[in-house]
Formats: structure tokens, sequence, C-alpha cells
């Protein structure tokens, strides 16, 4: 009896082996278990792969082992999962795909092209991969006519450089036009120069309603656009015509004049309105909600002081938000929403002289550390004010 059951323990342990380790190397032709297929219409078609599984792994699933000195720790998880060697093979030795699948038309040439671990299938299977790329003349596609669905799109920008969008209209009373949508690989934060590529979406389906319908498919399936000749926000000083600059130097003084009429107990005591110079502040992040860019009209204010009298001068500005040029460089000022000094719940723009209160700041400085400071983390800036210590 014991030598009976040591026999059925060699006869075990010699199976095992013989699983496991196999009887040489095993040659596996992988072409021929793929084809490939070309389907939809000339210009349209798509090709798709089939490897057949089913017929390979029954072919072969007597005479792949997996050699037991090798295999990793996949190929004893597949096992334990129910894989056969064949199986554990491909999902771990053979990969493939196609250059290309799409817009194909007649006369184009698809290749097959493997990726395989030949080392791998050598050494954890005992089996030599045979494959080399299989090319496929695409030859049968259907012919149809062909027509260009962006004859009856229109594709328009609006807005303001570097914040245009982009809006599509196709032409539904077209039938043709209720088959297909359109999309844009950027339809908003756009600015001049910037190019668009609007893409006609079909689906296979109604590729095949339009061919059996109207015995025509779309013959183009993408198309650029470019923005051009938007107006754009001013970004530099030295965009703003000479004359632009001008008006708003000059408009600058006269809200000053306005005011001291308005508020000075003597206005005649205002001796001079002297520009000197702007900063020009540029939002860092051009998505903004608040103002894009800012100008900060600097004056220098010349006066003599009531009580007691005593000569003063003192600064000023006048900011201006947003200025706009057009494609021929004629630009557009908001002057009737400009920004003045004021005195707010948490924020003070004036001082005093005895007892007589001034809107603006003492010193170059002051205006500097209390309207460009803050917004530096914000804002690029820059300068024409001479003599600055900014």
């Amino acid at each position: 009896m014991k030598k009976i059951k040591f026999m059925f323990l060699v006869g075990t342990i010699l199976l095992a082996m013989f699983m496991f380790t196999g009887c040489g190397s095993t040659t596996v032709d992988l072409n021929k278990y793929m084809t490939i297929e070309v389907t939809g219409y000339d210009s349209r078609g798509t090709a798709k792969y089939t490897f057949d599984r089913k017929s390979f792994i029954e072919d072969y699933s007597d005479k792949i082992k997996i050699n037991s000195k090798k295999s990793s720790d996949t190929a004893s998880l597949g096992l334990m999962l129910g894989m056969s060697p064949a199986e554990l093979l491909l999902d771990s030795c053979v990969k493939y795909e196609l250059d290309k699948s799409k817009e194909l038309s007649n006369g184009d040439v698809v290749t097959l092209k493997w990726n395989c671990e030949d080392n791998l299938a050598k050494e954890n299977f005992n089996v030599k991969l045979k494959y080399s790329d299989i090319k496929h003349k695409v030859s049968e596609l259907k012919e149809v006519d062909k027509f260009n669905p962006f004859d009856y799109v229109e594709v328009s920008f609006s807005g303001i450089s570097p914040n245009v969008k982009v809006t599509i209209t196709p032409n539904y009373e077209q039938p043709e036009m209720q088959y297909i949508s359109f999309s844009a690989d950027k339809d908003s934060r756009l600015k001049n120069g910037d190019t668009i590529t609007v893409t006609a979406l079909i689906s296979k389906s109604n590729e095949e309603k339009l061919a059996e319908k109207f015995g025509k498919i779309p013959g183009v399936t993408k198309k650029e656009y470019t923005v051009e000749s938007l107006p754009y926000y001013v970004t530099k000083v030295d965009e703003i015509p000479s004359d632009t600059m001008d008006k708003i130097i000059s408009h600058g003084e006269s809200v000053f004049r306005s005011y001291v009429e308005r508020k000075w107990a003597k206005p005649e005591n205002l001796i001079d309105v002297e520009y000197i110079g702007n900063y020009f502040l540029v939002d860092k992040n051009p998505w903004w909600i608040s103002s894009y860019t800012e100008l900060y009209m600097v004056y220098k204010i010349s006066a003599v002081n009531p009580e007691p009298e005593q000569p003063i001068e003192f600064y000023y500005y006048v900011c201006y938000s947003d200025i706009t040029a057009s494609a021929d460089g004629t630009c557009t000022v908001n002057f009737d929403d400009c920004k003045v000094p004021q005195d707010g719940l948490f924020t003070s723009e004036s001082f005093k002289v005895g007892k007589y209160k001034y809107m603006g700041y003492e010193t170059l400085d002051a205006l500097f550390n209390n309207c460009i400071v803050p917004k530096i983390n914000k804002y690029e800036y820059t300068s024409t004010i001479k003599n600055a210590e900014q």
C-alpha cells in the first residue's frame, strides 16, 4: 500500500512538471488569427481589428505551458483565477494597434503593428512569437456624393480681446444639417490672432441616414477660423494715440477743477494743475470679473491754503478703466466712469491743513502705496512718472 501511494505521488509531481515546463519551444503564428475590417463610406471609413481569441485558445490549450522557474506573480494569479496558459500568454505578451482607424478613403493603407513581449513569452511560456505587420489596402468603402457642412454654418466672434467668445449657428433649414452638430476646440477666452478648430459631429447611424435619404455625406469635418479685427483692451500706454492721451489728460484736469469749484471754500486759491505722468495696471489673469486695466493719471496740485495762509502742494489722480481700441487703433475711453480720491468707511484719501480738507495725497509715495501697492499681486504695472522713487 505504501508503494502504491508513493508511485501516485511521483506521478502527480511529474504531471505538474509537464504542465509547467512543457516539451521544448512552441512557435505561435499570431497573424493567422488577426483580421482587419473597414466599414462606412469613402472618406469616412472606420477600421477595426479582430483577434480570434477563441480559436487561438482552442489551438494552443494543450501546447502552451508555464515555465515554473520563470513565471511571474501575474501568471500565478491568472492560474488561480482559472485562466489557461494560452490566455495568460495573450494578456501578458501580445499587444497590437492600428496606425490609423478613422476618416479612411478607398486606396488608403491601414497597418496593424504588433508590440509583443518576445522575451517574456520565451521565458515564461517557452513560446516563440511569430508575427509581422499586417497591411490592409482599403477598397470596400461605399461611394457616395460629398457635401461641405460648413457651407451652411455661420461662425462668429464677439467680445473684446482677450475675452472673445465664439458662436456657432448652423442653418437648420438645410435638411442635411438636421443630422449634424458642431463643436469648437476653444469657445471662449480668445484673443485676436487665435485660431480655433470647429468639428462637424455625426454619428454612424446619422451618416447612414444621410446616405440613404440624400445620397451624400459630409466630405469635410473640420475647419479652422481665426479671431481677427475685434476690439481689444489697451495693455500699454504706447498703444494710446497721442490725441487720445491729450483728451484724457485734459479730462482729468477738468475733473479736478470741477471738484474745486464745487467743494473748495475759495476756488480762487488754486494756482496750478500739472499732469506729471501715469501708472498703468494690467491684470495678470485676463479672465477677470472687475477691471482688466486701470490707468491712473496723476496730477501735481499747487494752491494756497486760506488759514493758516500758506502754499501747499499735493497729488491727485483720475483713474480710467478698460480703455479699448478698434482694429484701426482708434481708442474708446469711458469718461463717464472714472475714479477719483474719496473717503470711505475704512479708507481715507484726504488730508487737512488747518481746518481745510483736501482730497488727494500729500506725497507721491503715499499715493503709490495706497493705490498701486495693494494691487501688485493681481496687476502688472508700469509708470511714466519721472523722479518717482517707485
